[in-house]
């Protein structure tokens, strides 16, 4: 499978929610014990960066005020930080480092999608992803697609109405390559990215 750069933020999404205050502190986070701790592939790093040049989402101050900075949130696979207010800080015991994210940095590959195809050889590409939902509690996630089957490294068939389900503990596992095509128009500087083999249904 893979993930067009511009289709990756739907699914990052499901990745980054439970990283809230919130959520942790109502128990409600898969992550919630993950501090330190691998939960996707040794090749993805996100860096938070809200005083990156020209961001979509650059800021000196958060909502509350307070300075922000740029740090790791996952690196070389290891979940390094959480989303986390001054309310909740208090509560949970921790520094606050903000309630959202910025702009969010990704490692990137030396390859582009076109590459990324030939390299797969056969497999899926998703050019977007429609409805769906994903639990930040469990982690679990199911979400429609459209794309185009990919043979002998190229694009031919069109697909559509097809579906894509998973945990995000271990999804992000099955990542084997980014590209060097980070999204420009959106906060999110998300490259496409290629998984290993995966259940994807529909005809």
């Amino acid at each position: 499978v893979i993930v067009e750069a511009r289709a990756v933020g739907r699914v990052l999404g499901g990745l980054t929610a439970p990283l809230n205050g919130f959520s942790l502190s109502q128990k409600r986070s898969c992550m919630v014990d993950m501090l330190g701790k691998q939960i996707a592939s040794p090749l993805l790093s996100i860096t938070d960066d809200p005083l990156l040049h020209g961001g979509w989402a650059s800021q000196r101050f958060d909502g509350e005020g307070l300075t922000t900075r740029r740090r790791p949130i996952i690196q070389a696979g290891v979940l390094k930080g959480f989303y986390i207010d001054t309310y909740y800080g208090k509560k949970l015991k921790k520094t606050p480092t903000g309630a959202s994210s910025s702009n969010l940095v990704f490692s990137t590959g030396k390859r582009d999608l076109d590459a990324l195809c030939a390299a797969a050889g056969r497999a899926i590409l998703i050019t977007r992803f429609i409805g769906g939902n994903s639990n930040s509690t469990t982690g679990d996630f199911s979400h429609g697609l459209f794309g185009f089957l990919i043979e002998k490294g190229k694009r031919t068939t069109p697909l559509a109405s097809m579906n894509i389900a998973g945990n995000h503990l271990s999804f992000w596992k099955g990542l084997v390559e980014l590209g060097n095509d980070p999204y420009p128009y959106s906060s999110n500087l998300t490259p496409s990215l290629r998984f290993k083999p995966m259940m994807v249904a529909g005809k």
